[in-house]
């Protein structure tokens, strides 16, 4: 009896109102209530995406994108509500929420309009997918591969293995090159050469071909081309093309292809001019002297 007296006690301290909220109490077990209410809500959430894993993703053909998307979106719509449902029990009444929304508001116009920017460009990126996990972008000369779109900010993970923090507000309102979109990753190399005036043109041509079939990052088709690009100041200018299966290996084959055009250059003899350059330089002296 003692003991039940004692639990009651307790459970009346418990249940008694620390402060009112819209004519409502709250008290320590409303507090209880909603934090079960939350942890219930992640562990669901996190239920179902494991079961669409399982049962939806392995089996369809969803894309990789897509599926990051889908999870996300149930992720945060089963917290919103078990977080509102959780208000509920602690005795809000969610038309206060109109107030909160108008203080929100007003913060926004104040200084957080950044921060808005980037949570709608995020929800921007995640229903029309321009940019989605797992594509390569180039954004002011950084190259690398999306590896998570949050609300806020995408993390972009260089080839250098580096993390990037990108405002999603630069992906969306920002020049950006996707080089995944439609997914076809392959890209075309330009390398510019030239060489001295009488070297032989078809020479020049076999020789390049030659070291782009011969480079292993060089994909056979479509095939290389070289084009006689123009008779220059100081050089015959040619431009070598070929196509790579990523940008990942663009640095690494224009630095391959390079290195064998100097060598095998250097072996049969033929020159790459530097520019030459006529320099006229007139004293004023002089310039008065034959004046007079």
């Amino acid at each position: 009896m003692e003991t039940q007296a004692v639990f009651n006690s307790m459970w009346d301290i418990l249940q008694k109102p620390m402060f009112a909220v819209g004519g409502e109490g709250v008290s320590i077990v409303s507090f209880v209530y909603f934090a079960i209410v939350i942890i219930v809500s992640v562990g669901v959430s996190r239920l179902v995406i494991r079961l669409l894993q399982r049962n939806v993703y392995s089996k369809t053909e969803i894309e990789q994108g897509a599926q990051y998307t889908l999870s996300r979106l149930i992720k945060y719509v089963i917290f919103v509500l078990g977080f509102l449902i959780g208000l509920q029990m602690i005795g809000f009444d969610l038309s206060v929420l109109t107030v909160f929304g108008g203080l929100f508001g007003i913060g926004i116009g104040f200084g957080l309009q950044n921060i808005f920017s980037n949570f709608a460009s995020g929800l921007i990126l995640l229903m029309e997918r321009p940019v989605q996990v797992g594509d390569i972008v180039e954004l002011d000369g950084l190259l690398g591969r999306v590896t998570e779109i949050r609300f806020r900010v995408a993390i972009v993970t260089t080839f250098d293995n580096e993390s990037i923090i990108v405002p999603n507000s630069d992906l969306v309102s920002e020049r950006v090159t996707n080089w995944s979109y439609g997914g076809d990753t392959t890209l075309r190399l330009r390398i510019p050469i030239g060489v001295a005036y009488g070297t032989d043109v078809d020479l020049v041509e076999n020789i390049l071909l030659e070291i782009a079939e011969s480079e292993q990052n060089v994909m056979p088709k479509p095939s290389p081309e070289v084009f006689f690009k123009e008779h220059g100041d100081s050089s015959l200018n040619f431009e070598l093309r070929v196509w790579v299966p990523s940008p990942a290996y663009r640095i690494e084959a224009s630095n391959n292809i390079r290195k064998k055009i100097d060598s095998r250059f250097t072996e049969e003899g033929i020159e790459i001019p530097f520019p030459q350059r006529d320099n006229h330089v007139f004293f004023e002296e002089e310039y008065q002297m034959v004046n007079d």
